[in-house]
Parts: structure tokens; C-alpha cells; sequence
């Protein structure tokens, strides 16, 4: 404990009396050492005012990024998201350039998730080729639509090839096997045309979601008979497949 010298003075090298520093700190631990000066009401407010509208800035410059690409998924922003109308004009215009194509026809894309598509186009193939010919077009209708597939757009066609129209997908395998079973069910008696491709589910690859319908004018019993014989061949192939008829 220290006290002050006769007459209420500070003996030589005590600290000096109160007010003679600015703050506590500088009594306690000498001068230099006072405290940050305690800002007035005017400078919190400036300093408020300041962080709230920087605040203001980064959300709205967030929700304008946001909105930009929430609202661009249909044309793709940057390549990152799907751009089934690029795709479509990709396949179409590939498809246009190949031999014996007559016309190509797009239907609306259709939106499988946020961000995927699958997109169809029918392709009308002249009735003159050889069945060589439309066999090499059908393989390259295919590799046209594994080409302008990707980026969460899947490809697909249905070439009309007159009697027989096929689906086409950038699976090559799957749609040679579409093609050599529609002309196997065309050449059972009582049948005049065939489609195999998928049902109303959407294009798929998948065996069970195959739909192939017979056109036929057979009625009772033959109707029966062709529709038999048709899924006994369809279900070799594609398994689960639905199998249908239709009139002509």
C-alpha cells in the first residue's frame, strides 16, 4: 500500500494525482497506454449505415446471378446448363446434310429435371433407297444424335421410313436391334406396317419402355395370331416391351 506525503502531496516518483492522465490505463501502466476513445453516436450511426448497405449490395448482386441463371436453363448460361434447342439445331442440321433425308421435324423439347432434357425430332427418308441404304442412314441418324447429345440433353429421332418407322437414339446397338425387329414383325402376313420405338412415357433405351405397334387389317382370330406372333418376337428382343396393333 503507498500513501501520500504530508500535506496530501505525492512523494517523488508516485503517480500523479487524478486528472492528471487521461484514463485508467494510463494511471495504472503509465502514459501512452490509454484506451481506444469510445466512438460518439454519430459515428456508429455513419458506421451502421455503411455495413447495412454493403450488405444491400451483395444481396442484390447474389439474387441478380441467381435469377440470370434460374431464368437462362432453357439456352444455357456459360455451357454449364442444358441447351436442348442448341441440341436439336445440332442434330437437325447434321441430319439435313445426309443422304435420302427428306425433311426433319422437332417437338418441343421435353424437361426430364431441373437441369436434363430429351429432345425428339422425326426425320422423313425418301421410299426410294435400297435396304442397305436406310440401314447406313439409321446408323447415321444415330451417331448424329450421340454427337449432339450431352450437357444434360439426351438425343432422339424417329426415322419414317415408310412402312417401318424406327427410333433413333445415340445408343447404336439398341437401335439396330429396333430396326431389324420392325422388319422382322413387317414381314409377318397381315401386317402392312410397323413402328417400334417407345411409348408415352418418353424416349428410353430401356427393353421394358419399348413400344412397338403392328399395322394391320386383321380382325378376330387373325388379329390375335399376329399379335402373338409379334410379341414372341418383340419380347426376344426387348423384354417387357409393350406390343400393340393398329389399323392402317
Amino acid at each position: 500500500m503507498t500513501l501520500d506525503g504530508p500535506g496530501g502531496e505525492a512523494r517523488p516518483g508516485w503517480p500523479p494525482a487524478d486528472g492528471d492522465l487521461d484514463d485508467d490505463l494510463d494511471r495504472a501502466f503509465g502514459p501512452g497506454t490509454a484506451s481506444v476513445a469510445t466512438r460518439t453516436p454519430a459515428q456508429r450511426v455513419r458506421r451502421s449505415a455503411v455495413v447495412a448497405l454493403g450488405v444491400v449490395l451483395v444481396t442484390g448482386v447474389l439474387a441478380v446471378v441467381l435469377l440470370t441463371i434460374i431464368g437462362s436453363v432453357q439456352n444455357g448460361v456459360g455451357g454449364v446448363f442444358p441447351r436442348p434447342t442448341a441440341a436439336l439445331d445440332r442434330f437437325g442440321s447434321t441430319a439435313k446434310g445426309l443422304s435420302g433425308v427428306e425433311r426433319v421435324t422437332d417437338a418441343e423439347p421435353r424437361k426430364t429435371s431441373f437441369a436434363s432434357y430429351d429432345v425428339e425430332s422425326t426425320v422423313a427418308v425418301s421410299a426410294d433407297l435400297s435396304d442397305a441404304e436406310r440401314t447406313a442412314l439409321v446408323d447415321a441418324l444415330s451417331a448424329a444424335a450421340d454427337d449432339a447429345s450431352g450437357n444434360g440433353v439426351r438425343v432422339f429421332a424417329v426415322a419414317d421410313l415408310g412402312e417401318v418407322q424406327v427410333g433413333v437414339s445415340a445408343d447404336a446397338k439398341v437401335t439396330d436391334q429396333r430396326l431389324e425387329l420392325a422388319r422382322e414383325l413387317d414381314a409377318i402376313g397381315g401386317v402392312s406396317g410397323v413402328r417400334c420405338s417407345w411409348g408415352d412415357g418418353g424416349p428410353s433405351d430401356d427393353p421394358a419402355d419399348q413400344t412397338i405397334t403392328v399395322v394391320t387389317h386383321g380382325t378376330g382370330n387373325a388379329l390375335g395370331a399376329i399379335v402373338a406372333k409379334a410379341t414372341q418376337e418383340t419380347h426376344a428382343v426387348f423384354p417387357g416391351a409393350t406390343v400393340e396393333s393398329a389399323l392402317p
